[in-house]
């Protein structure tokens, strides 16, 4: 397995297996749609996806980081193929987002969930996340029910 940054090659499979787990567990909703259709200018905006690979080329898990409005940059679209593999490939595309967000000296990454997320939620601690309020201005999703962020310091 390796991590690669975002590739035009893998367009299709970041929008459907994004699209395959939130019905899976939820319901596609509006802000979903919204960012699946223009997730490009976030990547315009300094953003970008990390995609676990296998030996053949097949996308194990992806994870994007994007900057928000208001200066803080935040992980979403994150999901791993038949999720729950054990595989290691979804904490590694948080761990390459992280450190891309440190690479760009970025002070807050916010994450938003819903505490169904049960593995998802114990990566997120395991990396140094912490659980804040839910702000619902920012995160308008109506699954949302959890929010972490973590805080950087630079010199």
């Amino acid at each position: 397995m390796k991590i690669v940054p975002y590739d035009k090659r893998y367009k299709n499979v970041f929008i459907e297996m994004n699209k395959q787990w939130i019905s899976e567990m939820f319901v596609m909703e509006e802000e979903d749609i919204a960012v699946l259709n223009h997730f490009e200018q976030s990547l315009e905006q300094g953003g970008q996806i990390f995609f676990a690979v296998d030996d053949n080329d097949e996308v194990l898990a992806c994870c994007m980081i994007a900057p928000l409005p208001n200066g803080e940059w935040e992980i979403e679209k994150f999901c791993a193929r038949g999720m729950y593999t054990g595989t290691g490939a979804g904490s590694a595309c948080l761990q390459a987002c992280i450190e891309y967000a440190r690479e760009k000296k970025v002070e807050t990454i916010v994450i938003v969930s819903n505490r169904k997320c049960t593995h998802a939620i114990r990566l997120y601690k395991k990396y140094g996340f912490v659980e804040v309020p839910v702000d619902k201005e920012k995160f308008p999703f109506d699954r949302a029910d959890i929010a972490f962020e973590q805080v950087f310091q630079y010199e």
